[in-house]
């Protein structure tokens, strides 16, 4: 079983934000200064509070239903939780709606594929 296995590292948590797309390149700093390491990033559409909206092209008006975003997802030893989540929120922060979400869940297992270390220290 799993849990028989000794357990090297640390435990980690996946942090899952949505920010504004013109807010990637400060998130992306301010992580960097705080120690983050590493990071995916991936381009998304969605919608939450706003629920898209309307806009005028050539003349005619259409729905954007969906909202441009960028999704960060963000591997971290427990410690440092909370200012990778501190950081990222006030970074991206406008005041505005639509500003984004943050998500943190505990990661059961990580794994460095090169070197075979794991959990923190596969970080």
């Amino acid at each position: 079983m799993q849990d028989d296995l000794p357990s090297k590292g640390t435990k980690v948590k996946l942090i899952i934000a949505t920010i504004k797309p013109f807010k990637l390149e400060e998130v992306r700093e301010a992580l960097t200064e705080a120690g983050v390491r590493g990071m995916m990033v991936t381009e998304i559409k969605g919608f939450g509070s706003q629920s898209g909206h309307t806009e005028i092209y050539r003349g005619a008006e259409y729905a954007v239903n969906f909202v441009p975003k960028i999704k960060l997802e963000i591997v971290v030893s427990d410690a440092a939780v909370d200012q990778v989540v501190e950081t990222v929120a006030k970074t991206a922060q406008t005041g505005k709606i639509g500003d984004g979400k943050i998500f943190v869940l505990d990661v059961e297992q990580a794994i460095r594929v090169r070197t075979g270390e794991t959990n923190d220290d596969a970080l």
